[in-house]
């Protein structure tokens, strides 16, 4: 703080005997100074604060989507090879059986015909497999494709949700995902809702 000082100042006149005397008092004005942070300091300290967690926030966002994605990719790819797979028929080279050489004979080899169609593959679909089917059987159906419906399977259990006008359109989407070999059970959440004409 600043000092003070303080000046006095006695005039007094001899001939009135009755004035008072005059005293004249300077002081320095003290000044105050104001330590902290203004309101506006403060205000840009809050909203530099609130972008970094909004950055923070999209930054992490921003990784979840990309591994889930990656994720997504992978599963796409195992399932394409699994498919593929099971399209080609096991190309097994042909048997050639050989008799026991007698004399005075020479073996000639006996080609045996390979089966002419794989052995059926008792492997099981997966989930992925499993839901593209019932909304391959949803959208073959002329009624139903015109309805937002939304198909998961876990553990060959079909989840059925979405919405449509009638109770009718609610149960054929249902015998529909039962027809899909694989499936063990469906779980119908579809909604009904009458249309507004």
């Amino acid at each position: 703080m600043s000092g003070y000082r303080e000046t006095r100042t006695v005039i007094e006149d001899a001939p009135i005997r009755r004035a008072r005397p005059v005293v004249e008092t300077q002081r320095d004005s003290v000044v105050h100074e104001t330590r902290g942070m203004s309101g506006g300091a403060i205000a840009a300290l809050v909203l530099a604060s609130i972008a970094v967690g909004v950055l923070i926030t999209m930054l992490i966002t921003n990784n979840q989507q990309r591994n889930s994605e990656e994720q997504l990719a992978q599963e796409r790819a195992r399932t394409a090879a699994a498919e593929q797979a099971a399209s080609q028929p096991n190309q097994q080279p042909p048997i050639v059986v050989t008799p026991q050489a007698q004399p005075g004979t020479v073996p000639m080899p006996v080609p045996v015909p390979a089966p002419s169609q794989p052995a059926p593959s008792t492997s099981t679909p997966t989930n992925t497999q499993l839901e593209v089917e019932v909304n391959s059987k949803l959208l073959d159906d002329p009624d139903l494709r015109t309805h937002p419906l939304d198909v998961k399977v876990s553990a060959g259990t079909a989840v059925l949700s979405g919405s449509v006008p009638t109770d009718d359109l609610k149960a054929r989407a249902e015998q529909l995902a039962r027809t899909v070999k694989g499936i063990r059970g469906v779980i119908n959440g579809i909604v009904v809702k009458p249309e507004s004409e």
